[in-house]
């Protein structure tokens, strides 16, 4: 059977929910356990549409069938730590008259396409669910012996899956954005150095003729920008940061779009639309009309894709310290 996952968006949250109880409800009448998801509704789900958190639809065609959901970062049920490169399978459910068609095993598989970083997952389920042990095992899941035993509650088996060292960055095709910690700033820059460092060699740029250019920029400008009200957002694949923007206030109606970037290895997939899109819906929250960038003149192949975007020109100008023309657009959102 032929299956898709989608980011879950609010207005699938009431569905969901209906889906979760009919997937639970069977389990919640064999233990009646407080924590059953049987019990829980829409807010449920809601809860997790946030960073720390990857909530996915699964569809049968054009049709929601079930929802899964990682943690991604912070602390998971029973007190472990998520490190860098773990990952968490909060749950997954299935409606009833899909079950046992292999279709919580290739939704597994399809969300483990979006996080090109896993190093492990883990997943727990009451050890008497054979079903449950039997899918985790076809998605590539080991029993770790461990079992977790809490008073009222069925005696959980732990399960982990190792995942290749090698990153996979071909199979993202639903990264999300999040405004940035300062804690990320460091990866932030990281992506900036890389991204940019395509333009730099293009245009012969070096940190002795520009060193002012966007790929070679110090930690530091960022700071400066955090404290000073910039907003920044970061692209995620999973919990790795592929691309970035941030956005500045220039006018009562204007705001100023800086960095956008996108990893070399993520690009030509939309990405750089998505953030830019982003940014449109951002500043049109804020009451903003206009926005406004600058590049360089002599990149065509980026100012066309500006232009391709409904950006237009606005003017040149050259200064000394630049070995290049600066260029100017900007567009009404």
């Amino acid at each position: 059977m032929s299956i898709s996952i989608r980011i879950t968006s609010p207005s699938e949250v009431e569905e969901l929910s209906q889906i979760q109880k009919a997937a639970f409800k069977p389990l919640y009448e064999k233990y009646h356990d407080a924590g059953n998801p049987y019990l829980r509704g829409k807010d449920d789900i809601l809860r997790r549409l946030n960073k720390r958190f990857r909530q996915f639809t699964i569809y049968y065609k054009e049709k929601i069938i079930g929802g899964i959901f990682y943690w991604v970062s912070g602390t998971r049920p029973h007190g472990m730590e998520l490190k860098d490169g773990e990952y968490y399978l909060g749950r997954i459910y299935i409606h009833p008259e899909y079950q046992n068609r292999g279709i919580a095993r290739d939704a597994i598989l399809l969300c483990e396409k979006e996080f090109p970083d896993a190093r492990c997952y883990y997943v727990d389920f009451p050890e008497d669910m054979e079903k449950n042990r039997r899918c985790y095992k076809k998605a590539g899941y080991k029993d770790t012996d461990d079992r977790i035993c809490m008073e009222g509650a069925p005696a959980l088996a732990m399960f982990q899956k190792t995942a290749s060292d090698v990153l996979e960055p071909a199979g993202v095709t639903l990264p999300m954005i999040y405004e940035v910690d300062k804690n990320e700033l460091q990866e932030c820059l990281d992506v900036i150095h890389q991204s940019f460092s395509t333009v730099a060699e293009q245009f012969s740029l070096t940190q002795e003729n520009c060193p002012k250019h966007t790929s070679f920029i110090p930690l530091s400008f960022l700071e400066t920008q955090m404290n000073g009200g910039w907003h920044m957002y970061a692209l995620y694949a999973g919990k790795k940061i592929i691309g970035y923007m941030s956005l500045s206030k220039e006018g009562d109606n204007a705001f100023e779009l800086h960095n956008l970037a996108v990893l070399p290895e993520y690009r030509h997939k939309g990405f750089g639309k998505l953030l830019l899109d982003h940014a449109k819906k951002v500043v049109k929250s804020w009451g903003g009309s206009t926005i406004k960038i600058g590049i360089i003149e002599e990149s065509t192949v980026l100012k066309n894709w500006y232009i391709d975007n409904g950006f237009v020109h606005t003017g040149t100008r050259k200064f000394d310290h630049l070995p290049f023309t600066s260029g100017y657009m900007e567009r009404r959102v």
